[in-house]
């Protein structure tokens, strides 16, 4: 009786890979069968040295303990550092689409003109956020000029971008820096507004994702909890919604201007009489 390693060693002494369907028909039980080939079966000695050639430390069991308590334990800290970040500030999908499309960039808005910023994609059109391993503060100042550029805001608004130093490191996660946004309305007869509405922006440099991933960026309106992200899956693809809030805040700081403005000097109708009302 031939071993079963002699039958794996030469499957086509056992298996006749040109039978036809003439001879499948005289009393075989696979008749209505059309002819087929048989996968010619490895030996084992193939898979024994590929098997070798994986290089598996021998261990003891008191090894095998440690790599699995390793292992477990390097799990368990992701699960912990990922539950502690549910606004995905730190540790996030790599987003689809790590760029913003501009149109045509608006000077007004700033004041001056301004150049385009240096991390950009061939197209003239496309602006990619920096990479965690390429971050650089004032590079980054000069893309969230060109970013905020893209909003459509009220007529006449003007826009200052200024740094911030503060920063934050955060342990076992990375560094938080800021970026400050003025928007006002000055005018010919005042040209130093006395409303500023800020927008804060959050960059977020991650030290537990890959290098090639790009910093998470963030805004925040002044007087509002609502965190917008600009690129992710949270993201909002909207250049719109911000005039409104700009706006708001604005007129709700000049409202407030105007009624103090009354109540210490009175209307053009009805002005007070601050000497008078002294004595």
């Amino acid at each position: 009786m031939n071993s079963v390693q002699e039958i794996i060693s030469s499957p086509s002494d056992y298996v006749d890979v040109e039978v036809g369907s003439r001879d499948l028909e005289k009393g075989s039980i696979f008749a209505p069968l059309q002819p087929f080939d048989v996968i010619p079966i490895p030996d084992g000695d193939y898979l024994t040295e590929s098997i070798a050639n994986c290089n598996k430390p021998l261990c003891d069991d008191a090894d095998l303990e440690c790599i699995l308590n390793m292992v477990s334990g390097t799990l368990c800290e992701a699960l912990m550092i990922i539950q502690s970040d549910p606004r995905e500030l730190f540790c996030y999908k790599y987003p689809e689409n790590p760029s913003y499309v501009t149109n045509e960039r608006s000077e007004n808005l700033f004041g001056v003109p301004y150049g385009k910023s240096e991390y950009s994609m061939a197209s003239e059109q496309v602006r990619n956020w920096m990479t965690i391993g390429e971050f650089d503060y004032s590079n980054m100042v000069s893309l969230i000029r060109d970013y905020i550029s893209q909003w459509h805001l009220s007529p006449d608004t003007k826009c200052v971008v200024l740094t911030n130093t503060t920063r934050h490191d955060v342990p076992l996660k990375g560094s938080i820096y800021f970026i400050d946004a003025h928007f006002s309305r000055p005018t010919p007869r005042c040209p130093n507004p006395l409303a500023v509405a800020k927008v804060r922006f959050v960059i977020t440099v991650s030290s537990v994702m890959q290098s090639y991933y790009p910093v998470m960026v963030t805004y925040r309106f002044e007087g509002y909890r609502t965190l917008y992200y600009t690129l992710g899956s949270r993201a909002i693809i909207s250049n719109i919604f911000q005039r409104f809030y700009i706006d708001t805040i604005l007129h709700t700081k000049l409202s407030f201007f105007a009624e103090i403005c009354e109540s210490r000097h009175g209307t053009i109708a009805q002005p007070k009489d601050i000497a008078k009302d002294k004595k």
